[in-house]
């Protein structure tokens, strides 16, 4: 496992550097890949540190991010929510594998999946620029919007960010 950091306003420490480095290592019980990244960024603002860790692996990428009074608390609470999301994948790959290969299913044995699609919407993509998404989104009160970008004709999602501001994920 390749581990990054990356720090603001937090002078980063050998303690500080070697607590991560033991936390993350309780991953590798999980995720046996030699070829994982692990980007780790810290920040401190108003007494306060935020801990943000990305967790990259083959095709999948797994986030968690936690605030606290307490940096040591933010690295904990962050590796618990990264090491359950990872727990919760793996799972779901194992019985997604485990239904590929089996071609028929003992009754009584099915697992049921929590997560499902509960709506489907259609609506036409009409052509705009990111000023006219912007005000789109502002006006619907959405937490996204999904257009076709007149400058490029490809389709973007323009998204509000926890601090406020706005994201916009553009294909390659």
């Amino acid at each position: 496992m390749k581990i990054q950091r990356k720090s603001r306003n937090v002078e980063v420490t050998d303690n500080m550097k070697e607590y991560i480095e033991k936390k993350l290592s309780k991953l590798n019980r999980i995720v046996k890949d030699d070829n994982s990244e692990v980007q780790v960024r810290l920040e401190k603002s108003h007494e306060r540190y935020t801990v943000e860790i990305t967790f990259k692996m083959r095709s999948i990428i797994v986030r968690a991010e936690e605030t606290t009074s307490d940096f040591y608390a933010s690295v904990d609470n962050a590796v618990n929510n990264l090491e359950r999301r990872l727990k919760r994948y793996k799972d779901r790959f194992r019985i997604l594998k485990r239904e590929r290969t089996e071609s028929f299913q003992t009754p009584g044995t099915e697992e049921k999946s929590t997560d499902k699609v509960v709506k489907v919407k259609k609506f036409e993509l009409r052509p705009m620029n990111l000023d006219e998404a912007l005000m789109q989104i502002d006006m619907l009160d959405h937490e996204f919007f999904v257009f076709r970008n007149v400058d490029n004709d490809q389709i973007n999602v323009l998204y509000k960010r926890r601090d406020g501001n706005y994201g916009l994920i553009v294909p390659m």
